[in-house]
C-alpha cells in the first residue's frame, strides 16, 4: 500500500477514556484476527468458501454488537466480480518477420496479463496485425522521456520491454533506481490503449539475467485483468530469434546509455492472435451493519466506517511471491486487522450510542484485492443515501502499529484536523500520527473520495510479509491495533457531534 517517504507527526497524549465507556480490548481484536486469518479460511480469496465463511462470521459479530442489518433487513449486499479464467480450446500466438515464423504456446511461452474474457468463441481474433516496437512503453513527459513520440501505433500491435531504462543507475533522471508508477505493465497497457493500440506484447528486457514472467503460474492458476486490449507476456527465449532479427537488444542498450527513445515500426512484421478465454463470475458479499444516530434530526446523516475482509487466497498473481502459488496467504494484517477493528469499534459505539448523534454505517468490503470493487459497488448502490454520508473512515492494514499510524486524507477536509487532534487526546497511549507515502485513495476510501465525501485512511505500514504466506496472526501488535481503532472511533465520535458536515476541498478525482 504505502512506503514511508517522510513523516510529520504529533504524539498522541496519554489520556484516560471518559469513565463508563467501553474500551476496545486487544484480546477481542486478536480473537477475530485469529479466526479470519486461520488456515481453515484459506486466505479469504474472492469467490472462495473461506471468504463466505468470513462474511457469515462478520455478520454474526455485527449482530452480537447490537447493530441493525444494513440491507433491507439483511446483513449482506451481494455483487459479482471476475475471479479466475476458463480456457477454451483454441488459443494461439504467432509472429511473422522476414520469412521467420515464431509460434508460442499458451501457458508455456506466453500468457495474458489482460484478456477480454468474453463468452464468445473466439473472444479475440486478430489477423496479420502490423507490429511496432515502442521501447519500454513509457511516456514520462515531465522527465523528458516518451517512447511514443512521433510513433503511430493506432490499430497495431505494440511490442515493448519490461521495466525501464537505467533502472540500475542511481543518477538516472528517471527516478534513479526507484521504480516509477508508469513502469507497471498495467500503466503501460493503459498508455498503449490511449494511443490506439490493438494489443500490447511485453518481453523481458536484456538487462535482466532471467525472465521474470510467471508462465507456470498461469497454468496452475489462470487469471487476468481487463485493460481494454489484450496484454500478453511472452517468453524471451522463444522470442530471441526475432529480437536478434530486429536488433532490439542492441537498441535497448543504446536507450539505456542515453535515454533517447528509438521506437520504430518493425517493417514487414505481423502478429496473429486467437484468444478463447472467458472470465469466471463469482458472487461475493459486502457485510453491512447500522447503528442509528441517537439524535433523530442528525441521524439522517451518516459516517461510514469500513475495512475490506478479502485477501489473496492461495496466492497466485496477486501475491508478492507468485511462485508460491498454492500456499495459504492468511492476511492477518491485510486486512483481518482492519476487519477486527471495525467489529470492536461497532461494539464500543453501540455501548456508547449517546455519543453518536449521527448514524454509523459499518461495512466489511469484499473485492478490494481485485480493484476496490466492494466499496465501488456500495458507493454506486448505497444502503444509506450517499448524499447524506458526511465522511468515511477506512482501516486497511492496522495490525503492525509499533507506535505509529499513517492517517491520510485530511487534505480534502482541513477542518477535520481539529477533530483528529481532539480524538488523539482522548484515545490514550503513545501513538505517533504520521503523514506518509502517496496519500489517500489507495484503498476503499478512494470510491468515497470520488463521490466528494471526505475519507480518511488509517494504515500502519508495509512490511516483509505483505501479500506473502507469512502474514500471520502471531505478528500482530494487538495493543497497537487497539490504539488505532480507538483513535478512529474517537474521530468518528467527533464527526458525529459536529454542528456542520466536514467540507470537501478539491475537484472530483
Amino acid at each position: 500500500m504505502r512506503k514511508a517517504l517522510a513523516s510529520v507527526g504529533l504524539l498522541v497524549l496519554a489520556a484516560t477514556l471518559v469513565r463508563g465507556e467501553k474500551e476496545i480490548e486487544p484480546d477481542a481484536l486478536l480473537g477475530h484476527i485469529k479466526f479470519l486469518a486461520a488456515d481453515d479460511l484459506k486466505g479469504r480469496g474472492n469467490g472462495s468458501e473461506g471468504l463466505e465463511r468470513a462474511a457469515d462470521y462478520i455478520a454474526e459479530q455485527f449482530k452480537s454488537t447490537g447493530l441493525q442489518p444494513g440491507v433491507n433487513g439483511n446483513w449482506f449486499q451481494p455483487f459479482e466480480l471476475n475471479a479466475g479464467l476458463s480456457i477454451g480450446p483454441i488459443n494461439s500466438l504467432s509472429f511473422q518477420s522476414r520469412g521467420k515464423p515464431v509460434t508460442l504456446t499458451l501457458g508455456t511461452s506466453y500468457y495474458p496479463l489482460a484478456a477480454s474474457g468474453s463468452d464468445k468463441t473466439p473472444s479475440v481474433k486478430l489477423d496479420n496485425l502490423p507490429l511496432v516496437f515502442a521501447g519500454y512503453g513509457l511516456a514520462v513527459l515531465e522527465l523528458g522521456y516518451d517512447d511514443y513520440k512521433n510513433l503511430d501505433v493506432s490499430g497495431k500491435a505494440v511490442l515493448i520491454f519490461t521495466h525501464e531504462p537505467q533502472e540500475h543507475d542511481a543518477s538516472s533522471r528517471l527516478n534513479g533506481t526507484r521504480p516509477m508508477p508508469q513502469t507497471s505493465l498495467n500503466a503501460k497497457a493503459q498508455l498503449a490503449l490511449s494511443k490506439g493500440a490493438r494489443m500490447l506484447i511485453a518481453v523481458s528486457d536484456p538487462s535482466h539475467r532471467s525472465d521474470e514472467g510467471q508462465f507456470s503460474l498461469f497454468k496452475s492458476d489462470p487469471d487476468a485483468d481487463d485493460q481494454g486490449l489484450p496484454v500478453l507476456r511472452v517468453r524471451r527465449t522463444e522470442m530471441q530469434p526475432l529480437l536478434d532479427t530486429w536488433r532490439l537488444d542492441a537498441t535497448a542498450r543504446l536507450i539505456d546509455m542515453d535515454l533517447t527513445p528509438r521506437s520504430e515500426p518493425l517493417t514487414g512484421a505481423t502478429v496473429n492472435y486467437v484468444e478463447s478465454i472467458s472470465k469466471n463470475r463469482k458472487v461475493v458479499r459486502n457485510v453491512i451493519g447500522i447503528l442509528p444516530g441517537s439524535d433523530p434530526a442528525r441521524a439522517r446523516e451518516a459516517i461510514v466506517i469500513g475495512a475490506h475482509y478479502d485477501h489473496v487466497g492461495l496466492g497466485g498473481r496477486l501475491s508478492v511471491t507468485p511462485d508460491r502459488v498454492g500456499e495459504i496467504h492468511n492476511g492477518a494484517d491485510d486486512n483481518a486487522s482492519g476487519t477486527a477493528s471495525i467489529i470492536e469499534m461497532a461494539r464500543a459505539a453501540a455501548d456508547q450510542r449517546s455519543r453518536f448523534p449521527r448514524t454509523l454505517v459499518f461495512i466489511a468490503f469484499a473485492g478490494e484485492e481485485r480493484g476496490l470493487l466492494g466499496s465501488a459497488y456500495y458507493a454506486a448502490h448505497p444502503t444509506f443515501p450517499i448524499e447524506n454520508t458526511i465522511a468515511m473512515l477506512n482501516l486497511d492494514m492496522v495490525g503492525r502499529a509499533r507506535g505509529g499510524v499513517d492517517v491520510s486524507g485530511l487534505d480534502v477536509s482541513p477542518s477535520m484536523e481539529a477533530d483528529l487532534k481532539a480524538a488523539s487526546t482522548v484515545a490514550g497511549g503513545e501513538l505517533q500520527i504520521k503523514r506518509e507515502g502517496p496519500g489517500a485513495g489507495r484503498s476503499d476510501d478512494s470510491n468515497f473520495l470520488d463521490h466528494r465525501i471526505p475519507a480518511i485512511n488509517f494504515f500502519t505500514g508495509f512490511h516483509a510479509d505483505y501479500h506473502r504466506p507469512t502474514d500471520d496472526w502471531e505478528k500482530i501488535d494487538a495493543p497497537g491495533t487497539k490504539r488505532v481503532a480507538t483513535l478512529a472511533l474517537e474521530l468518528a465520535a467527533r464527526l458525529a457531534e459536529r454542528t456542520t458536515r466536514p467540507e470537501f476541498i478539491g475537484s472530483k478525482r
